[in-house]
């Protein structure tokens, strides 16, 4: 009798994570037990296309940017044109009173017209609704974090179905972790703008680089904030201290750390500046993601010195595969270890 013809399975854009892959490969270094310079680049040349995949995720999974987009490029508003020096003005009513050659040589000087924007009531829409990023942006970086965390750890990564039910599972804390990220970024970034242009006496300096200091800082303190969140049953205090810490326990770590993602945007920068086709493309196909992998190629090693080993009573070395990750050690830093 002949064999029955198996039926084609359907494709399914929802499981296409979940199909079988090629597994754990045996003969990969151990990435939590050496987490050199060198294994770095091992592991994201194992795992660059995944990383692609991630990258995906995470612009997507934050789609308010696009209306962001939208709203910058104009095309609901009204086209105009406006003066380009701000000397236009008074030229202008000097001009109504007096038209001499030096006013008319000024005018054609500072008179310069250039294209503009006026905004309407449909790009403003689009404008508010770029704030629903702050909304996403928490739960997908926690998802997302544990996506990195299991490349790092070398663990069977399911894609959407660990993203989603990361984000099931975390969402609570997520949500106003990422408000509270973001909030940092504007905030302290504008700082670091407002007062380089205004370098006008000695505490504009100061309050410079007082306010360059903080935005490294914190900027050092996200890589540990997201994944002491998905491993360990803390309140948001704890973890923002936590994090606090661990940025300056592991201050060599996270600076090479910060040098690497300065590396990734200077590079996606250059190519910008050479074509800029490409460097546009970049940050919604890879850069985000590199970023990510540095930030637990960083944070996680760490974490697990100071806050799972001494749970579990080891000494460190291999990656962590007992505890549960929502479930785990539900403590604070060792005493002793920094805090």
């Amino acid at each position: 009798m002949a064999e029955k013809k198996e039926k084609k399975k359907k494709f399914n854009w929802f499981g296409m994570y979940n199909l079988e892959g090629k597994g754990v490969d045996k003969n990969q270094p151990d990435f939590m037990a050496e987490p050199t310079f060198l294994n770095f680049f091992k592991l994201f040349g194992r795992k660059w296309n995944t990383l692609i995949t991630v990258n995906l995720m995470m612009v997507f999974g934050n789609f308010p940017i696009f209306f962001y987009f939208i709203y910058r490029a104009g095309y609901f508003g009204i086209t105009t044109s406006a003066p380009y020096h701000q000397q236009f003005i008074p030229l202008y009513g000097a001009a109504m009173f007096e038209r001499s050659p030096v006013v008319a040589a000024l005018y054609g000087v500072f008179g310069i017209q250039v294209p503009t924007t006026v905004n309407t009531p449909l790009t403003l829409l689009f404008l508010w609704l770029t704030a629903l990023v702050f909304i996403t942006f928490g739960p997908v970086n926690a998802g997302i974090t544990y996506i990195t965390r299991g490349m790092m750890r070398g663990e069977p990564i399911f894609l959407w179905s660990d993203f989603w039910s990361t984000i099931k599972k975390n969402w609570k804390q997520a949500l106003p972790m990422g408000i509270i990220d973001l909030l940092g970024l504007f905030l302290l970034g504008n700082d670091v703008v407002f007062f380089w242009g205004n370098l006008t006496s000695f505490w504009m300096y100061m309050m410079f680089y007082v306010s360059v200091v903080m935005f490294l800082l914190f900027f050092m303190m996200r890589f540990y904030i997201y994944h002491i969140m998905i491993t360990f049953d803390l309140p948001l205090f704890k973890i923002f201290k936590n994090a606090a810490i661990f940025t300056l326990l592991a201050i060599k770590r996270n600076l090479m750390g910060l040098l690497g993602c300065v590396v990734v945007i200077a590079i996606n920068y250059l190519i910008f500046g050479t074509y800029i086709p490409v460097g546009i493309v970049l940050p919604f196909v890879i850069t985000p993601a590199i970023m990510m992998l540095i930030e637990t190629y960083v944070a996680f090693p760490k974490i697990k010195e100071y806050m799972i080993d001494p749970y579990y009573g080891t000494s460190g070395g291999g990656a962590e595969t007992s505890e549960s990750e929502e479930d785990g050690p539900a403590g604070e830093l060792p005493s002793g270890s920094g805090e």
